[in-house]
């Protein structure tokens, strides 16, 4: 395909992941990357929210920066680890509902160097956040939980991410933010989000932290280096499913991101080799986390028995008596329970496109390959 990958509904927010940038880090991106004229409307919306939010940040510095840097994380995290749009959002809106629970929020991710001293950019978010993700409908507002390496992007700039914001260098950033072949630039990843999971446990006065994390799954080692005690949940689901609704996740939310158009066959390289990649690595690490530590969970069970599901999780991980949070998972799902899923694309030429790039997966993960007919 040569058509220019770009939505029709371009983003007016401007790029939304980085408005809450300092000027070092929002400087690093326009000067490293290329940007086009047609997305200065963007850059300059940006340049503008980063100006004005100098003097919040230098006042959380102030009244907060050291109570970051002291910051202790006592318990070990649980990580939920998937492919993107492979159930791991339904996952962490669950387990933020357990009052035990802190997490990266929405606000944090968007303004991470001056959300906790100030109220100026909670106002400010509600009037640039949607109402629901693009992706699949569901309802946000500033205190859902949110991706932490969103939140990189604003908080240090290194994340995986920017190969969203500047998709032709998208094999330089898979390189160095997915499998850290440049040093230098894992350790200021490991240290950017050090202090973010600091940030995040600072806000919820300490309590354990929920973190959803797609990128993570290939990066194992590194969690338990920091964790060694972490908790993992890994969430997979049918190939087919994770293959068309990653294509949507592209076209709806590229253009929060991006600062140049790219070729569109960009989105068949990037999600046919991460997948993969992602599904290699977690194979090959997963046997370095304690068993006690890991429960695997099939996508299509769990939202058969949404509670059942929970209750083995708690179980599995002793993450303490599932009574005592039943009712609020009870009430919760009751409100979620009409929720609209989007319609996906799995037509003849996606389940070849599986078929021929993801084999591996039907076996590994257990599910029936698609015969396609021919016509």
């Amino acid at each position: 395909m040569s058509k220019e990958f770009q939505n029709k509904n371009i983003n007016k927010t401007g790029v939304v992941s980085i408005i809450g940038a300092t000027w070092s880090i929002w400087w690093r991106y326009i000067s490293q990357f290329r940007w086009e004229w047609k997305y200065f409307g963007k850059i300059l919306l940006v340049t503008l929210v980063v100006i004005v939010g100098f003097p919040f940040r230098l006042w959380e510095k102030f009244r907060v920066g050291k109570q970051i840097q002291n910051t202790k994380i006592d318990e070990s995290p649980v990580f939920i680890l998937g492919h993107w749009r492979g159930g791991t959002t339904l996952l962490h809106n669950l387990l933020s509902k357990d009052p035990q629970f802190g997490y990266v929020t929405y606000l944090q991710g968007l303004f991470p160097h001056a959300f906790l001293a100030s109220n100026f950019f909670r106002w400010f978010a509600t009037r640039i956040m949607p109402s629901k993700r693009p992706m699949d409908n569901m309802e946000i507002d500033t205190e859902s939980p949110q991706e932490e390496e969103l939140a990189l992007i604003a908080q240090s700039g290194h994340s995986l991410y920017n190969m969203w914001i500047a998709p032709e260098k998208q094999n330089e950033i898979w390189n160095d933010y997915a499998l850290f072949k440049n040093k230098e630039i894992k350790n200021k990843w490991s240290k950017g989000y050090l202090d973010l999971l600091k940030t995040a446990t600072l806000n919820f006065q300490g309590k354990r932290l929920v973190l959803k994390n797609p990128p993570n799954t290939m990066r194992i080692p590194y969690l338990l280096e920091q964790f060694p005690n972490a908790k993992f949940i890994f969430i997979y689901r049918n190939p087919y499913k994770v293959y068309a609704s990653t294509y949507k996740l592209y076209r709806d939310v590229i253009n929060f991101f991006q600062l140049h158009d790219e070729d569109e066959s960009f989105i068949d390289q990037n999600i046919l080799r991460i997948y993969k990649e992602m599904n290699e690595a977690y194979q090959k690490n997963k046997n370095l986390i304690p068993q006690e530590n890991l429960i695997e969970i099939k996508f299509e069970d769990f939202v058969k028995n949404k509670e059942e599901g929970l209750k083995n999780i708690y179980q599995k991980l002793d993450l303490g008596d599932f009574k005592n949070v039943e009712s609020i998972y009870q009430k919760y799902l009751l409100t979620i329970q009409n929720h609209k899923k989007n319609k996906l694309n799995t037509d003849k030429e996606v389940l070849k496109k599986v078929n021929d790039n993801w084999s591996f997966a039907f076996k590994e993960f257990n599910y029936e390959m698609e015969k396609i007919e021919q016509s």
